[in-house]
């Protein structure tokens, strides 16, 4: 890996937790959520451990090779004792079966498997097919290695039944192990999904006396309606090889922009099936590319797309073009045609530029670049498009093309296949948290990569090139909320890191479409005037604070770095240069230095938002630069988009003004929604219409 990553990585305010005191961190504002929580509690000695594993670890890895099975002995017996402690622990707060063994522990050592893939997941018939699918059909990673374990937390809606049926569907070198969780509560399917598998793995180490593979196996988490990008587990996994001093990823998250769409009132969704089915009718155009994952849209980009005639005409990246007869008509009217690649997945080409990938769960850019020029966004849609699909369009171009580098961000770690060394996640396991006045908190999945950062652990934030797509009910729930003056989100919006991140949080596939509908009536002011301030406030936000923590660091190499890759691009020379006078000045940065982690954060997060405040033009003129860059890389024409910017550098600074307080339950304890509270699960939503919009 290269060594701009490593400096940045070194700088990350979370590593300065390995000086504190195991007490310390147990005395942190996320640690002490603990104590009012159906958890058990870590153990002192778990965190001491884990400093030393990591002092020792560190020592061995500066020395610059990769050490032999001598050198590692003493960091394995320690990562063994912390694995045996928190097992033991399980067992004793929630029972033995907490900590059973899969049966196949025997085999799977024999094959050689050390990557496992909780889904945990509840009542997702609508998704879990697409989540399941694009973990068994990762590429350039050996699934002989994977072990994906389906936690079922007592569905209803015949999602087991799915599980099953995409198994036997689709061919897979990975392991699927079903269980079912009666435990109410998607921290509880979790927890037992990781727990069992930390106690296969390390039954798999008592069998063959590999220990080191508490070190190099892996665990990871996904909610059951996110989709991967098919080279995700490979990133991850090459990135947890080559960097030993890494316990922790996240993939790069951005929400499935075909789901989106649906905001909109002139999209016009496909039913892939049935457009398989009219295209038995033909026969397909064979090509070489493959078309079941997002490399047929990259092969065949929509750069090279165009009409000719009765067929279109699709330019390979390799320069040769393929043209297909436009011989069949969907539902909808418009006509498409057929390609078919050598393992049989089909694709289809369809008049207005839409090139569909029948089997790829990811759906990529393709149907936001379609629809837009198309004219399927409305005019008086411009801010709802920049909330739903500009906002994300941005973080993802900003990372993949913009040369900002994934490395100053320290993530936390939502439910996206976070992935964690066994060894690590071992350190405090999978939590659920609690807070005063809310039964049902989002810290379940959310909260344990702040546990390994409280020790010190390096966590870090994957490439966006390998991108997660998840489901879009967390943000109809946001944009409700700021609908209805209830500025809540996972917690408070404007509050600090942690409070923001954990606040209540309600299974609501059930009332999806009805939120979703009342979404599409909202006028576009509100979303000018309140869902996109306040949203893009929120990446912003976070980003800015990170590197305000790497740029008060006492390296002037790593400040010209973050200058060049970051500020300048973002707010000019000029204007930065002014910015560094007021705001990032030598006495405000020397401030922040040797401040701890939650304090250091806190302090960051408010020269982030002056900036934020200062330089708010400046930052939309950024955006503006960044989502025009994506859309002229993918050939949408300017005459499409160009309106979409009208105004932009006079939208409103969400930071400029108050939004109301409201205590996450209050949201959900109203007459409006029926709950199965045992659940978790919104099951009814009365009608009724956002005062203030």
């Amino acid at each position: 890996m290269n060594q701009d990553r490593r400096t940045l990585w070194k700088h990350l305010p979370t590593l300065a937790n390995r000086q504190q005191t195991p007490q310390a961190a147990l005395n942190s504002r996320l640690l002490e959520l603990m104590h009012t929580s159906n958890v058990n509690k870590i153990a002192p000695q778990q965190l001491a451990d884990a400093q030393q594993v990591l002092a020792l670890r560190e020592a061995l890895l500066a020395r610059g090779d990769a050490g032999s099975d001598a050198d590692w002995g003493e960091i394995t017996a320690l990562q063994r004792g912390i694995i045996e402690r928190h097992l033991a622990a399980r067992a004793e707060f929630y029972g033995a079966d907490q900590v059973l063994p899969f049966d196949d522990a025997a085999t799977l050592a024999r094959e050689g498997r050390d990557t496992f893939l909780i889904i945990k997941f509840m009542d997702e018939a609508p998704h879990i097919r697409a989540t399941l699918a694009s973990l068994l059909t990762q590429t350039r990673v050996d699934l002989g290695r994977v072990v994906i374990v389906a936690v079922d937390n007592n569905s209803t809606d015949g999602s087991d039944r799915i599980i099953q049926e995409t198994v036997a569907e689709i061919a897979s070198k990975a392991r699927v192990i079903y269980v079912n969780q009666p435990v109410p509560g998607g921290g509880s399917a979790a927890r037992y999904g990781t727990d069992r598998s930390m106690a296969t793995l390390y039954r798999m180490c008592e069998l063959d006396q590999n220990w080191q593979r508490l070190q190099t196996a892996r665990l990871a988490v996904t909610d059951g309606d996110t989709v991967y990008h098919h080279e995700v587990v490979h990133a991850l996994c090459e990135l947890f090889d080559q960097e030993p001093g890494v316990d922790g990823v996240m993939p790069f998250l951005i929400y499935k922009l075909t789901a989106a769409l649906r905001f909109f009132r002139g999209y016009r969704p496909l039913d892939e099936n049935a457009l398989a089915e009219i295209a038995r009718t033909t026969i397909p155009v064979a090509v070489q590319t493959c078309l079941s994952n997002t490399d047929g849209q990259r092969s065949y980009p929509h750069t090279g797309r165009r009409r000719d005639g009765d067929a279109m005409l699709l330019q390979h990246v390799d320069g040769s073009t393929v043209r297909v007869p436009l011989d069949c008509t969907a539902p909808d009217g418009r006509r498409f045609g057929v390609l078919q690649d050598p393992d049989g997945a089909l694709a289809f080409a369809f008049e207005d530029r839409y090139l569909v990938l029948h089997r790829a769960p990811v759906s990529g850019f393709d149907a936001a670049l379609v629809c837009l020029e198309n004219q399927g966004i409305g005019k008086d849609e411009q801010w709802k498009w920049h909330t739903a699909i500009g906002h994300d369009l941005f973080l993802l171009w900003m990372f993949q093309q913009g040369g900002v580098p994934e490395e100053i961000v320290a993530p936390d770690t939502s439910d996206a296949l976070k992935m964690f060394r066994c060894w690590a996640f071992a350190i405090g396991g999978q939590h659920q948290l609690s807070r005063p006045g809310l039964k049902i908190v989002t810290g379940t999945d959310y909260q344990s990569g702040r546990v390994l950062q409280s020790v010190g652990c390096l966590t870090v934030l994957g490439t966006a090139g390998a991108w997660a797509e998840t489901e879009v009910d967390r943000l109809a729930k946001m944009v409700r909320n700021f609908a209805n003056e209830q500025s809540v989100f996972y917690g408070e919006t404007r509050s600090r890191g942690l409070d923001r991140a954990s606040g209540l949080y309600l299974h609501m596939t059930r009332i999806q479409g009805k939120v979703e509908q009342e979404i599409r009536d909202y006028p576009d002011h509100f979303f000018r005037d309140i869902a996109f301030p306040e949203r893009v406030v929120f990446p912003l936000r976070w980003l800015l604070q990170n590197a305000i923590c790497a740029y008060a660091a006492d390296d002037a190499a790593l400040r010209g770095q973050l200058e060049q890759q970051l500020f300048v691009p973002m707010f000019g020379a000029a204007r930065f240069a002014a910015l560094r006078a007021a705001v990032l000045h030598d006495t405000a940065l020397a401030q922040l230095r040797p401040l701890p982690l939650d304090p250091k954060r806190d302090q960051a997060e408010e020269l982030a938002e002056a900036l934020i405040m200062d330089a708010y033009p400046e930052i939309m003129q950024f955006y503006a630069r960044t989502v025009a860059a994506c859309l002229d890389a993918h050939g949408v024409p300017q005459a499409d988009y160009a309106w979409l910017f009208d105004g932009i550098e006079q939208g409103r600074n969400a930071l400029k003004e108050a939004r109301p307080r409201v205590d996450p339950a209050a949201v959900w304890q109203g007459s409006e929604f029926v709950i199965d509270q045992a659940r978790g699960q919104v099951v009814q939503m009365h009608d009724k219409q956002a005062e203030t919009v």
